[in-house]
Formats: C-alpha cells, sequence, structure tokens
C-alpha cells in the first residue's frame, strides 16, 4: 500500500467519519464469541457491575469459598453483553489460573469462524491444558453462549438440550463449571416441556426459581446464588441499568462516550472549520457536566418506559446522535465524509443561488446535526390545510429577502421527512417517539431554571418562550449566547422572515394568514432554543417530577403525598371503599341504578420498603401495597398522583390512570368480599337507588334506610 492510500485508510478510520462503525447493525455492535475484532467498538472492555461480580466469583471459586457456584446462568435478550461478558469471565480464569491465555485460546479455536458453525456448547479440560489447579476446583469448563440454538449432532431440541444440562447441575458436585446463556423465552419454553423430562418435578422446580429469581417484584429473591441452590447462579441482565450509576464513579454510558469523544480519535483539521456540527458535538459533549445532562436524561427515559438501555441501543446511539447515518450524508448521489458533508453545506448556505433548494435547505440541515437536535428531532410539517392556504401569501415579493427566509422556512419543514435517513433505525424510532413524548424540552413549560447568564440574570422554560413569542430577535437576544453558532445563524435568518410577516407588508385580507405564519416561525424558533439549553442543561418536560421520582428509587425518599393521594382516589367522598358485586374487571355496569356494592372501612395504602441485597441487581421500580394487593408505582402513576396533589382536578387524568385505578379496585374487591375480619367491621351493601341498605355488624345482616340516616 502506497502512501497516499495508508493516509486515506487512516482518516476513514478516524472520528467522526469511523463512529459508523459503531452501529448496532454494524460490525462494531455485535459481538461474536471470542473474536476481537467485533462488538467492541470502543477498542477496550467496559468495566461493569457485573464484571466485577464475575471477577470476585472467579477469584472466590478458585480459592475454595465456602458456598461459591460453580454454574452461571446470565439471562437476558440480544444487545445485554452476555457475550462479552462470558469471554471477560474466561478471561478471569485465565488470569487467576495463571494460564497465560490458554483457556480463551482454546475456547477461541471452537468458536473460529474457520472450524464452521460455532458449536451449542464448547469444553475446555483445564487438566489436559496442563493447567495446576486447585484440588477443590472442577476440572473442566463448559460453555453454552447460546442456549437458544440446537446441536446438530444431537436429535434434541433447544429447550430439551437445556433441560438436560440443568437436570445435570441438580446435584452439587458435578466436576465441571458450567457457563450459559440464556435468554427469558427459552426458559418459558424449557418449562412447558419439563414434565416429559425423567426429572422433570426437580427440573421444573429448578426452572420455576430461576424464573422467580430473574424477574422483578416487590420481593424480589436471592439470584447470587440462587435461593435454595447454592452451587448454582443467575443474574438479570436486563434489570441492571448501563445510565445510572448506582452508587459507582460513573456509568457505562460515561465509558462508551467518553471514548467516542475522545480528542486524539477525531480528525485534527476539519474542513467545515469551527461551524462543523460533528465537531461541535464533540467540544460540547466533552465537559463533564453536558455530558452527565445527556445521560440523565437517557435515564429519565428508563424511568418513565420501564425499559432498559441495551449494550447495542447506546453503541447505537452514539452514532446517531453525533453523525447519523451514511445515507445522510449524500449529496447528489455521492457520499462525503461528515466534515466534507458540513463544509458543503456551509458553501451551499452562502454561496449556492438565491432560488436554489440547496441553499435553502442547508442552515436547516446543519442545524439538525446538533446531537440536542438530533435526540429530540421531531417537528411539525406545517402543512394541514389552513397553513397551506396561508403560505399562498408568500408567492408575492418575491425580491424581499424576508418572503424568502420565511419560503426556505416552510419549504423545508414540508419537505423534510423526505430528507432524513433512508436506513431503518430503532433508535431513531424510539427518539422520535416515546423519548420525545416524554422529555422533549421544546413542550416544558415550567419554573425550572434553564439558562443562567454571566450577569447572574436566570429565565426558565416559560420565560424564553415568552421572549420568542414577542419577536425571533428578542429571544435571540436572551439566548444567543449560550446558543451553537449554527443555531445563531439559523435564528437570524428567521428573525428577518419574523419581521417581514407583519400586516402592513401583506394586503389587508391577507393579515390572519400573515399572524399565522408568523406565530409558526416564532413557536420554532422557540422550541429550538428549548431544546438547545433544555438538553444541555439536563431540563425536560416533567422535569420535577423526574427528580422526585428518582429520589424516591434512589435515595428513599418519602412518598406520603402519593400515597395520601392514591388513598384519597381509591375512596368516595364518605371515605369508604367501594367494591362492586355485579361486575368484573373491565366490565362497566349497564345502569348505575342496578348497581350493587360493597362499602367497607378505608382501606390502608402502604409503600413497600425494600433493602438493597446483594445478591441481586437493584431494582428500580418502587410499589404500593393497597390492603393485601401490591401495585406497581410506575412513573406515569406516579406523576398523576403528584398533580392530584398540586392541585389537579382527577377527571382530567389521563385514560391509563383510571384503568389503573379501576384494576387496583377490582383485584382489592375481591379479596375483600372474601375477608370475614373485613366483613365484620362496619360493612354495608347498598343497591343502586334503591333506599334500602344491607348493614354488616358482627357477622349480622340488617336491613335499615340510607335516607333515614
Amino acid at each position: 500500500m502506497d502512501d497516499e492510500s495508508t493516509k486515506v485508510s487512516e482518516a476513514h478510520e478516524l472520528y467522526p467519519a469511523g463512529l459508523t462503525r459503531w452501529a448496532g447493525h454494524r460490525s462494531g455492535g455485535v459481538r461474536k464469541p471470542f473474536l476481537n475484532t467485533s462488538g467492541r467498538p470502543t477498542g477496550h472492555q467496559l468495566e461493569t457491575p457485573l464484571l466485577k461480580r464475575l471477577k470476585t466469583w472467579v477469584d472466590d471459586l478458585v480459592a475454595g469459598g465456602v458456598r461459591t457456584p460453580s454454574s452461571l446462568l446470565l439471562v437476558g435478550g440480544p444487545g445485554n453483553g452476555k457475550t462479552d461478558a462470558i469471554e471477560s469471565c474466561i478471561g478471569f480464569f485465565d488470569q487467576r489460573l495463571g494460564a497465560d491465555g490458554a483457556i480463551s485460546k482454546a475456547f477461541a479455536r471452537q468458536f473460529s469462524e474457520a472450524s464452521g458453525l460455532p458449536p451449542r456448547k464448547a469444553v475446555v479440560d483445564l487438566v489436559a491444558l496442563g493447567i495446576a489447579l486447585p484440588a477443590h476446583l472442577p476440572t473442566s469448563i463448559e460453555l453454552v453462549q447460546d442456549a437458544t440454538e440446537g446441536d446438530p449432532d444431537q436429535d434434541a431440541s433447544a429447550e430439551e438440550l437445556l433441560l438436560a444440562e440443568l437436570a445435570g447441575r441438580l446435584d452439587a458436585s458435578v466436576p465441571t463449571i458450567y457457563l450459559c446463556c440464556v435468554n427469558r423465552g427459552i426458559l418459558a419454553h424449557a418449562a412447558s416441556i419439563t414434565h416429559a423430562h425423567p426429572r422433570g418435578v426437580e427440573v421444573d422446580s429448578l426452572l420455576s426459581r430461576i424464573t422467580l429469581a430473574v424477574t422483578s417484584g416487590p420481593e424480589p429473591m436471592r439470584c447470587w446464588p440462587l435461593e435454595g441452590y447454592n452451587h448454582l447462579a443467575v443474574w438479570p441482565m436486563d434489570v441492571e441499568s448501563l445510565v445510572d450509576a448506582c452508587g459507582e464513579e460513573t456509568t457505562v454510558a460515561h465509558q462508551i462516550f467518553e471514548a467516542a469523544l475522545a480528542e486524539e480519535r477525531w480528525i485534527k483539521d476539519c474542513p467545515a472549520g469551527p461551524r462543523c456540527p460533528f465537531c461541535w458535538n464533540r467540544r460540547t459533549l466533552s465537559r463533564a457536566e453536558t455530558l452527565d445532562a445527556l445521560i440523565q436524561q437517557l435515564r429519565y427515559y428508563e424511568l418513565a418506559s420501564g425499559k432498559r438501555w441495551t449494550f447495542r441501543d447506546l453503541f447505537s446511539l452514539v452514532p446517531y446522535l453525533l453523525v447519523g447515518d451514511v445515507s445522510e450524508l449524500r449529496i447528489k448521489d455521492k457520499t462525503h465524509s461528515p466534515c466534507e458533508w458540513a463544509a458543503k453545506q456551509i458553501a451551499f448556505a452562502v454561496n449556492a443561488p438565491q432560488k436554489s433548494t440547496e441553499r435553502a435547505y442547508a442552515p436547516y440541515l446543519l442545524v439538525s446535526r446538533l446531537y440536542h437536535h438530533r435526540i429530540f428531532g421531531r417537528w411539525p410539517a406545517l402543512e394541514s390545510r389552513v397553513h397551506r392556504k396561508a403560505k399562498g401569501v408568500l408567492k408575492d415579493g418575491a425580491l424581499r429577502p424576508g418572503v424568502h427566509a420565511a419560503r426556505d422556512f416552510f419549504r423545508y419543514l414540508a419537505r423534510r421527512a423526505n430528507l432524513k435517513s433512508s436506513a431503518s433505525s430503532d433508535i431513531g424510532e424510539i427518539l422520535e417517539g416515546p423519548f420525545s413524548g416524554w422529555l422533549d424540552p421544546a413542550l416544558a413549560s415550567n419554573q425550572e431554571e434553564i439558562l443562567r447568564k454571566s450577569n447572574g440574570e436566570v429565565y426558565t422554560a416559560s420565560g424564553i418562550e415568552e421572549f420568542f413569542s414577542l419577536s425571533v430577535n428578542d429571544g435571540l437576544d436572551v439566548t444567543k449566547s449560550q446558543l451553537a453558532p449554527l443555531e445563531r445563524d439559523l435564528l437570524t435568518l428567521l428573525a428577518i422572515a419574523d419581521e417581514e410577516l407583519v400586516d402592513e407588508n401583506f394586503p389587508r385580507n391577507d393579515s390572519h394568514h400573515v399572524r399565522l405564519l408568523q406565530g409558526s416561525v416564532r413557536q420554532f424558533c422557540a422550541r429550538l432554543a428549548k431544546r438547545s439549553l433544555g438538553v444541555r442543561q439536563g431540563v425536560c418536560l416533567h422535569f420535577s417530577e423526574f427528580k422526585d421520582y428518582a429520589a424516591i428509587i434512589n435515595e428513599g425518599r418519602d412518598s406520603s403525598s402519593v400515597r395520601r393521594q392514591m388513598s384519597r382516589l381509591l375512596h368516595g367522598d364518605d371515605n369508604y371503599f367501594a367494591a362492586s358485586l355485579v361486575t368484573t374487571f373491565g366490565q362497566p355496569v349497564a345502569r348505575r341504578d342496578r348497581e350493587i356494592k360493597l362499602l367497607t372501612r378505608k382501606v390502608r395504602v402502604r409503600e413497600i420498603r425494600r433493602e438493597a441485597a446483594d445478591g441481586r441487581p437493584r431494582e428500580s421500580l418502587p410499589y404500593l401495597r393497597v390492603a393485601e394487593t401490591t401495585v406497581p408505582m410506575t412513573f406515569s402513576l406516579f406523576k398523576a398522583l403528584e398533580e392530584v396533589d398540586s392541585g389537579l382536578h382527577e377527571a382530567s387524568l389521563p385514560a391509563e390512570i383510571f384503568t389503573l385505578l379501576n384494576g387496583v379496585k377490582s383485584l382489592v374487591s375481591g379479596k375483600l368480599v372474601r375477608d370475614e375480619a373485613m366483613l365484620e367491621d362496619d360493612a354495608r351493601i347498598i343497591f343502586g337507588s334503591a333506599p334500602e341498605e344491607v348493614e354488616i355488624l358482627d357477622g349480622a345482616l340488617n336491613i335499615t334506610n340510607r335516607e333515614a340516616k
């Protein structure tokens, strides 16, 4: 290879261009067993709480620790890092036994592409490798890298093979170390056929215990070692958060982003100069407080959705935010490197013909590559019938700069969907869907500080919106010191459009159209500024609720206001709990005057306090106990109850909250009507609109008149 070719190859590997290989659907995002060129786009092993646990486990196993499991199952779906964790575990055995990499090499030979299809189960005899072993240590390691795979050499399904292996692990004295990667689906399928196994009862009991241990709940079971099976350990890979420090110095997400932002891995001389959006992303996120704010919002999404970011998600998120897809870097059917693309767009914005599409779209395309507009990228197309009619007023006055700017603005938004990446992106669907719905700072109208200027002036999200509602120039004057250069350029351009869209520049009959267009421009600018400032400050929609909810989970903050409002919503004005005797869950009463209810004394609402357990991951979902019924306190429920506590009328609650409350009432009712102790404590039955009711006192029934009372 000549010198010029070498330079081109090296430049392609540098960031930001090299980041496109990180995506989960590319080679960098998928780890193949014992193949060092795959699945570690950061270039090194990431430090995770599980790896620390695995290293300690290997040390204890080799040292002959009491109650140290010899079998380990890692349970989770794709992208959770099971393969990388198991491979690291083998490396720990190498180090602890002084094998100089011999164990890892022995497994690598079995999984090498040259040997054909990778085996379902690989076995390495430690004695055959000439390793001096402690007398108590098993003499071989069995590794099932993917329990969903079958074995072509055996006439058995993946489920049957897993059952056979688990049956073999029922005996704690088996002289092998067993490592297995398995997902929840295969566990469920295997449980359905345990009846056909010779040791079906025992294996079914073990599978049930494994399933319970890896399932979140109000009373979680110990995983490591598995409760009732001290020679076994299981670990749910999809419970631990990669974006929550959990007492650690840094999160896994911090490690991933820091590797992507390392200055030495980026090109030195960017052809786009200081206005390159990709290099601006690197400089901005390299500040600790800015990166912390981004990862905090990723954590808030976990709290809102109940889902966890996986390694594969984060490896895809990094290039999505910092660079975008390769298909988004095309100009006239030619793909450019990110910085070259930016340089051409900057040139288009200045030098392209006045009426050209390239000049019209360039400022918007450049701003859209800033990471805070990638993570929150939803914009209205403004293509409703009323908007299309209003835009007709811009056909005249073609020589005025403000009209040009306004036309370009509406053209870009209307065509924006066609300018997006043609590559399918699960990350893009998440960010533009539920993520934006929960967190978009453009929708925030709270009193949280979103901007603090050098002179000490403080501005809130609602305050920023007020300035932009007066004029784009007013909003720009307040925010420009904290905006990116590309954002200032775009807002300056839109300020010209804003000044043009006034009644005196158009016929009187078009004044309502002009005001609609001007309001749309100002709202766009306000949202752009709020996203830019909010993402970097860590301020988002529902910010105060997220902080309070996280405090309950992380700090054990008291939730008395939530419990109080939950109790109020479950009880009537008379402080009685009403249990319907004629309906089932989800089935309304046909006629209210025929409804039959059991009214009992107030049921108690308590919070379930759980101590952190060393033998399982930290749980992130708090629970309430209503009477004897357990209710998960999701973020949606918490937010709704907090809003009621702040004065929101319960009739304004979302339909999903009413559905949840009805479900809770049905579950509690089913238990109350069978609870003799509760029925003895001043209960009564009412029959629709009938004046009579039945009182239950000390087990006796008395018919009384409600109206007389």
